[in-house]
């Protein structure tokens, strides 16, 4: 098998267990899912973001994105208002229940990965520096 292939097939296991460590964390200790969580991180890394920033952030279409904005602020965790120069765009900001949740949703993140990555510290820095490159050359 060649080197391509085993990245492929390592990091394809790697994300499907990890994301089920982290889903089941999530919805036991927070009440929520990754599809509630990552779009809340990214509005909450983005804040006064637009639809747009939140599909860019997470590499989905915008309207994946719509939909999860959508949820978040039937949940109460964002708010939208309108673009203060584009009447055709609304600006996203999270609540203070959305910041509640997102702190307590990263506490579920926390434990699950610390619970499923068993690297020593330099080992995972260095793991999430290579990822945090390849999702720049990714997009």
């Amino acid at each position: 098998m060649s080197d391509h292939v085993s990245l492929f097939a390592d990091l394809s296991f790697a994300q499907v267990r990890l994301l089920d460590a982290v889903e089941t964390r999530l919805r036991a200790d927070a009440g929520m899912e990754t599809s509630s969580f990552l779009p809340l991180l990214a509005v909450s890394e983005h804040e006064g973001a637009r639809v747009q920033d939140v599909a860019l952030a997470l590499g989905i279409s915008v309207g994946g994105a719509s939909k999860a904005v959508d949820r978040l602020e039937r949940a109460g965790w964002v708010k939208r208002k309108s673009h203060p120069t584009d009447r055709r765009s609304s600006t996203i900001s999270v609540t203070a229940a959305g910041r509640r949740a997102l702190a307590k949703g990263g506490k579920a993140v926390e434990a699950a990965v610390d619970g499923s990555v068993t690297l020593a510290a330099s080992k995972r820095t260095a793991l999430q520096g290579a990822l945090a490159q390849l999702r720049t050359d990714l997009r």
